[in-house]
């Protein structure tokens, strides 16, 4: 990460396996970085603009209670209070985003797979949940005795092979093919066009769009949707 100097402001969505940072830059340019928790990066850091957290708050003076951003303070309609805040973000930012025409389906393929449908008046809509991509692969090599957790270095050794042989490759093409089915059945109980968003939406977009659905991918959807809220 670069140095604090070289941000006006920042603002920041501490998530449950990572955190996501979005740094305005002295020239006024907003960028956008996703990475592993980094409690040491708040010891010098200028005062947040604004934060927001569904994963583990570290103890720190720059966490300020002030700064930080609520459910109440997201304008999707008919939200319940257990819903996350990063739901909430994407919901309401793909809302704004699609020139306010819904509705429309969000999936956050994050270390939950988050499915959020939001009507044509920028309502909260119900959605579901599932285990991602990492939470998966690590089930099932907690509760095996022979698989283990694909490493992320690892180089995919499926070369696009229906069905692998390879013991990793193969958790990885079950898994993806389960989450890529979900999304499918949703659309089949729902057309609304799908937003993408979350770490994994990369992994997922190509198998989406082979499947003929609408879908726009918004890497950064949650965290320029915190920006507009605060800005």
């Amino acid at each position: 990460m670069a140095s604090d100097h070289a941000f006006e402001q920042r603002c920041l969505l501490i998530g449950n396996s990572r955190w996501h940072w979005a740094q305005r830059s002295r020239r006024g340019a907003w960028s956008y970085s996703h990475g592993q928790p980094q409690p040491s990066a708040l010891a010098d850091s200028p005062p947040l603009c604004a934060w927001a957290a569904v994963g583990q708050v570290p103890d720190h003076a720059v966490l300020s209670s002030d700064r930080r951003v609520g459910l109440e303070a997201i304008p999707l309609r008919d939200v319940p209070p257990w819903l996350g805040i990063d739901r909430a973000l994407a919901g309401w930012g793909a809302w704004i985003e699609s020139g306010r025409v819904g509705p429309l389906m969000v999936v956050d393929a994050g270390t939950v797979l988050s499915l959020t449908r939001v009507s044509s008046a920028g309502a909260f809509g119900g959605g579901w949940l599932a285990a991602g991509l990492g939470l998966q692969l690590k089930a099932m090599a907690e509760g095996t005795q022979a698989l283990k957790i694909p490493s992320a270095q690892e180089p995919s050794q499926g070369n696009g092979i229906p069905f692998p042989r390879d013991s990793c490759e193969a958790m990885r093409r079950g898994v993806i093919e389960s989450l890529v089915g979900l999304i499918v059945r949703a659309q089949q109980l729902d057309h609304s066009p799908v937003w993408l968003c979350g770490g994994d939406a990369p992994l997922l977009a190509p198998a989406l769009l082979a499947e003929g659905l609408e879908v726009t991918h918004a890497p950064d959807l949650v965290m320029q949707s915190l920006v507009r809220l605060v800005s």
